[in-house]
């Protein structure tokens, strides 16, 4: 018998247009997807698109200019007239004040002239959506001139003035005094003044009077935990090295409400208030820019709920013309071309909801404890984990995943891919033992490895020294 090479077909893998148009539209962030739902629109005759009036950053129902949820300026929808004369939704970057003033100029000639008309003019400001970009120190500066007499501000100055990048006054009172030539007295009761002012504990000279002033602003509206007040006044830096049993024992109480009492403060206090103010302001101007959640968490009857605001905003309707008695061949098939292509974009685009919904649900079961406790309690999870459970593919996942923000329940915005990033409740956990530090002993990166390995959380110097760079903390000699 004679053997011969036989031809065998070739297996050739197809990837076919709707899996590319699917796979392209979920990786898409939302401004993204804006700009290919509007780009269809205007292309495709066969589609019409239907924006509901909601706000753009936490999916409520909008009835006049501003969100009556989150107090956020409402963006404006223009509709396909708008988009057809060639206007592009209004944004506004930051500018500096003679092209601010120009620009708006322009635009609101255009709108008084009647060529950008819209049904919701009368509700549109652009002059509302700019963001101040109003510093720290300019906002202590401005709250104090209610509170001083004028004669104080040069005590003002100096103590705005020293406040550190964490928000903490570097100078002494003496020193203020000696300085300007004035009593000591009189700096201390403008000092008093300062740490009344947002964010709370601003002003203070170290981390046990920032909490300490934090905990009795917040005794006003409720009680706090009874072990709260002793804890930081007497045993701070005990606690930060996890001495919850030598504690129990002077104060002879359970080790399990000192861990309780431990729990709260590191829940409801804050030990660097000046970076309070920034994520207020880095939020702000995240919102700004137009950079919104895709995703919204929200504590519900059932628990936590996954919103969509895409899905609540656009509503697709696909329309279709066949003229009976038309004999143009050519025109039929662009009409039905046209139609088979909306099919597709729609199909897409919702399948994009289904998916990022999908993931959502499965984190937000998984994450639980971190939403409801905070970063401290994030569990390790994989992209690959979730494509398991789902019987997806892992680049589906993160594709889903990828340049999508999520709206917490405590409001918080955040990219999603910090689900997925185990180092930070590591790095909370390191943030807090540097902040509680004794100031002539500067914890290096192997002490604070061994606190770390200590509290049951294994890691290596080196571990130590890269999340400590990705925090931008300095070293122990340059602390």
């Amino acid at each position: 018998m004679r053997l011969e090479p036989t031809p065998r077909p070739d297996h050739v893998l197809r990837v076919s247009a709707r899996l590319i148009t699917s796979s392209t539209i979920l990786h898409l962030s939302s401004d993204e997807l804006e700009h290919a739902v509007n780009q269809e629109q205007m292309e495709n005759p066969a589609l019409e698109v239907n924006e509901s009036r909601v706000c753009l950053f936490c999916g409520t129902q909008l009835y006049g200019p501003t969100c009556t949820a989150c107090g956020r300026f409402a963006q404006q929808v223009l509709n396909t007239s708008e988009s057809s004369n060639g206007y592009e939704p209004l944004l506004y970057p930051q500018w500096d004040d003679q092209q601010r003033f120009h620009e708006l100029s322009d635009i609101r000639a255009a709108y008084d002239s009647g060529l950008a008309d819209s049904d919701e003019s009368d509700d549109f400001d652009p002059l509302a959506s700019i963001p101040t970009g109003e510093t720290l120190a300019e906002a202590l500066l401005q709250q104090l001139e209610a509170l001083v007499s004028p004669d104080d501000a040069l005590i003002v100055e100096q103590l705005v003035g020293n406040l550190n990048e964490r928000g903490y006054l570097e100078i002494s009172i003496d020193e203020v005094a000696n300085y300007l030539q004035v009593p000591p007295e009189r700096v201390e009761y403008v000092l008093k003044q300062l740490q009344t002012l947002e964010p709370l504990g601003i002003g203070a000279r170290n981390a046990r009077e920032c909490l300490l002033i934090q905990l009795e602003a917040l005794s006003e509206q409720a009680a706090p935990h009874p072990l709260a007040y002793t804890l930081i006044d007497r045993y701070l830096n005990r606690l930060g090295h996890g001495q919850f049993y030598e504690i129990a024992r002077e104060l002879k109480v359970s080790e399990q409400e000192v861990r309780q009492a431990n729990l709260y403060i590191r829940n409801t206090l804050h030990p660097f208030p000046a970076l309070i103010y920034q994520g207020d302001y880095l939020r702000s101007s995240i919102d700004a820019g137009y950079i919104r959640p895709d995703i919204i968490i929200r504590n519900g009857e059932m628990g936590f709920e996954v919103e969509l605001i895409e899905e609540k905003r656009y509503h697709f309707r696909i329309v279709v013309q066949h003229s009976k008695g038309s004999t143009n061949n050519e025109l039929q098939r662009y009409m039905r071309y046209s139609g088979d292509q909306a099919k597709l974009f729609v199909d897409s685009v919702q399948r994009r909801w289904r998916t990022l919904k999908r993931v959502a649900e499965v984190v937000v079961h998984y994450q639980r404890e971190f939403l409801e406790k905070g970063v401290r309690y994030l569990r390790p999870l994989t992209r690959a984990e979730v494509a398991r459970i789902l019987s997806l593919d892992e680049g589906t996942v993160s594709r889903a995943t990828a340049n999508k923000y999520v709206l917490l329940p405590n409001g918080r915005l955040m990219p999603m891919s910090n689900f997925f990033d185990g180092s930070l409740s590591v790095k909370d956990v390191l943030r807090e033992l540097i902040t509680l530090e004794e100031p002539a002993h500067r914890l290096s990166d192997e002490e604070l490895a061994r606190l770390l390995t200590a509290r049951g959380i294994p890691t290596a110097r080196r571990t130590v020294t890269k999340y400590r760079e990705d925090m931008g903390i300095s070293s122990s000699r340059e602390r």
